[in-house]
């Protein structure tokens, strides 16, 4: 088992890593203050229209949008990332270091 700092949802999370079948597991943990004390009392309930009802029934029932584009749906933290390995990159050019060669296919 290894245990690990992912990004995830925005958020930074502990995940553990093992082995199960031959396949590579992660189980994604909580925080602690993530966790909600189940002798806490649940929320209230809710009294709820008809029309509120029919209004959720059709947001469920809505196809998915593909028009989705522009800069609020953007992927900050893979930009992040991605300017982190370059700039590793062009820092071990510099020095006379070996470049690595990445591939999104398999070899």
């Amino acid at each position: 088992m290894l245990r690990s700092l992912l990004a995830w949802s925005g958020r930074e999370r502990l995940g553990l890593l093992r082995v199960r079948d031959n396949v590579i597991v992660l189980h994604s943990m909580r925080w602690s203050d993530a966790i909600r004390d189940p002798s806490q009392p649940k929320p209230e309930e809710v009294e709820l229209t008809e029309g509120e009802i029919a209004q959720a029934e059709q947001l469920i029932e809505r196809p998915t949008r593909d028009d989705l584009e522009g800069e609020e749906f953007t992927d900050r933290y893979r930009e992040a990332v991605e300017q982190l390995i370059d700039a590793k990159r062009e820092r071990a050019e510099a020095a006379g270091a070996p470049s690595a060669t990445f591939s999104s296919t398999p070899t």
